[in-house]
């Protein structure tokens, strides 16, 4: 049988010699310090709040197949955690608490002082979340009605669990993201509305950042439902209404990013650096990813009136969107919107093709 060769990449230090109090362990933290030589390896690890340790049992000095769990039961080796394996390998979620050079501080860890760790992997827990949106019955309510998770955590006030969900559509964390969801989860509760996105609701927002995402998250008024309306105002607001103009404006305070700062004074260097200035390297970029994701749930904490001003508004309403009829146009052979062309005879021409302007909407805003 071919044999394996393993090297530790770093050392546990605490407070345990002894193994026997398992659980007290894991309340305590630990310090893992890894050797310089795998120093590399931990690029971006700030990014992972949960880490799985491998690690070396160093003091079992001899295996066994069956043994009883603490319940008492006898199970195999396979089937327990014991110490006693025929490789004395073990393995340990834990929660990073701190990251500093070469020094990983975690809580969790059941490893005792001067236990080898043999390896560190970001947990993954994509089979969970893959179970369970596979759950028969939650995936039949979801197609029935796509908005009742959102919707829950709105009427509970949970803005965290929709902060984490509107990641998922925003790409990162941030506190503008963070203010968005707050304001239009206020909003949602506020006129106690919902979207069904044909219309009936409408959000219109006076800004294209982050904030933005938030609220189209949130409302469920997107650009393509037709629920969304830009009004390019270069303003941290938005309006929710209903199709009888009868509606909730919010709009951040102008000392709210002052507010913000003071609560997470770390934030702006890295947003300077990365953001303003384009420095994208590695590491300043991991160090702000950590910044700008607690800086956005920290940015939940903050009372909501210290953040933004409230008016209840009548809203001039656009009609529904039309149908357009779509044509092919005669140079590039794409369908197009029969609005978007020139037309000559029988012929269409769309606008890419016709040299004529067409608005633009981007980090500037509309322009042509």
């Amino acid at each position: 049988m071919k044999s394996f060769e393993i090297k530790p990449v770093g050392y546990v230090s605490n407070e345990f010699n002894d193994p026997a109090d398992r659980h007290g362990m894991k309340q305590k933290p630990s310090t893992i310090t890894i050797n310089d030589e795998y120093r590399e390896a931990l690029l971006n690890i700030g990014d992972c709040e949960y880490l799985d340790i491998v690690f070396w049992f160093h003091k079992s000095d001899n295996s066994r197949l069956t043994g009883k769990i603490p319940s008492g039961a006898e199970r195999g080796v396979f089937a327990s955690r014991s110490p006693k394996r025929p490789n004395l390998i073990g393995v340990t979620t834990v929660k990073l608490l701190e990251y500093s050079e070469n020094k990983l501080v975690v809580t969790g860890l059941d490893a005792i002082n001067n236990t080898p760790v043999i390896d560190i992997k970001c947990c993954d827990t994509s089979l969970f979340a893959s179970e369970s949106e596979l759950n028969a019955v939650h995936s039949s309510i979801l197609r029935s009605d796509p908005r009742i998770e959102i919707r829950n955590n709105i009427a509970a006030g949970n803005t965290e669990s929709l902060l984490v969900k509107a990641g998922q559509l925003h790409g990162h964390f941030c506190p503008g993201l963070a203010m968005g969801v707050m304001a239009a989860a206020f909003a949602m509760k506020e006129l106690g509305a919902d979207s069904d996105g044909m219309e009936n609701l409408l959000a219109i927002t006076e800004t294209n950042n982050c904030f933005s995402d938030g609220v189209q998250f949130v409302t469920g008024c997107s650009f393509g439902n037709n629920s969304l309306i830009f009004r390019d105002l270069g303003k941290t607001a938005f309006t929710l209404t209903r199709r009888d103009g009868n509606g909730i404006r919010i709009c951040s305070r102008h000392e709210s990013g002052e507010r913000v700062h003071e609560a997470f004074p770390e934030f702006r260097k890295f947003y300077q650096s990365v953001v303003i200035e384009q420095n994208r390297s590695a590491e300043l970029v991991s160090q702000y990813t950590r910044v700008a994701l607690q800086r956005a749930f920290g940015t939940l904490t903050i009372p909501f009136e210290k953040l933004f001003t409230v008016s209840r508004v009548k809203a001039e309403i656009p009609a529904y969107a039309l149908i357009h009829e779509s044509v092919v146009c005669g140079i590039c052979n794409e369908s197009v919107m029969k609005s978007r062309t020139t037309q000559n005879g029988d012929s269409f021409t769309c606008f890419a093709c016709g040299g004529k302007e067409y608005g633009i909407l981007d980090g500037s805003g509309i322009h042509f």
